[in-house]
């Protein structure tokens, strides 16, 4: 009986441990080399999420899909948090965002017959047609300009594939994604080249939907393990076990 009684006290803890373990269903676009359900472990950024989660005693799923549909389904609830968004006031208001968990150079993708190397002003590129993915972030000033030819698209994929056809003159978005797209897609990537200066540096977030009921406690969870992964250098060995710096 004395070890019968132990038996049951053992499960008794160990009971709530297995009920309270919560899977946070993720989602975001295909966005390598940050990104993908191409890559290994969903890329490094999904990775960095994944373990910060797990320091935290999640599990998670992710989901790749458009960009737009990523966002509406962490609105309303349907999934968890959206990984790898840069931060916006408009965006503050549907999401949670976490600590950053990496930075992001964006910048105007150019092919070499684009007549600019460089320039001054937004104003001076307002003549060409400029694309973007369909309800992306690029940066503050970039984002409030009003362009005249502004065009959008659903994924990276269809943006690097109008810049090589001459649809469009320049690709709002990181180099490094474009040139993985350019890859994927059989175009020659060592083509594409970035407009000097560069746009902005962006923090890479995981925005957690305000819909959900135990939202902040997600958000101040993740945090919580992304410290302890960076702590303890993790962090930095699964950039390593990624090639990335």
């Amino acid at each position: 009986m004395k070890k019968l009684t132990k038996f049951f006290s053992a499960l008794a803890f160990a009971l709530p441990l297995t009920i309270q373990a919560q899977t946070v269903e993720l989602t975001t676009m295909n966005w390598p080399p940050f990104y993908g359900d191409s890559l290994e472990r969903g890329g490094f950024i999904t990775a960095i999420v994944d373990e910060a989660l797990a320091q935290s005693g999640y599990d998670s799923t992710i989901e790749f899909t458009a960009w737009q549909n990523a966002l509406d389904v962490v609105k309303s609830g349907e999934k968890d948090a959206i990984v790898g968004g840069y931060y916006s006031e408009e965006r503050a208001q549907e999401y949670y965002f976490s600590i950053p968990i990496y930075t992001v150079l964006a910048g105007l993708i150019k092919k070499p017959d684009f007549p600019l190397n460089n320039y001054d002003s937004f104003e001076s590129l307002d003549q060409y047609k400029i694309a973007k993915i369909k309800a992306t972030v690029i940066g503050e000033s970039f984002d409030n300009f009003p362009f005249s030819n502004l065009k959008e698209y659903p994924e990276v994929k269809d943006a690097v594939k109008a810049l090589d056809a001459g649809e469009v003159n320049l690709y709002a978005d990181s180099l490094a994604v474009a040139k993985a797209a350019a890859e994927a897609e059989g175009i020659d990537a060592s083509k594409l080249q970035i407009l000097l200066p560069p746009l902005e540096e962006n923090d890479l977030y995981l925005l957690i939907s305000k819909s959900i009921p135990n939202a902040e406690e997600l958000r101040d969870a993740f945090n919580k393990g992304l410290i302890a992964i960076q702590g303890s250098g993790r962090y930095d060995e699964i950039l390593a076990e990624f090639k990335q710096q």
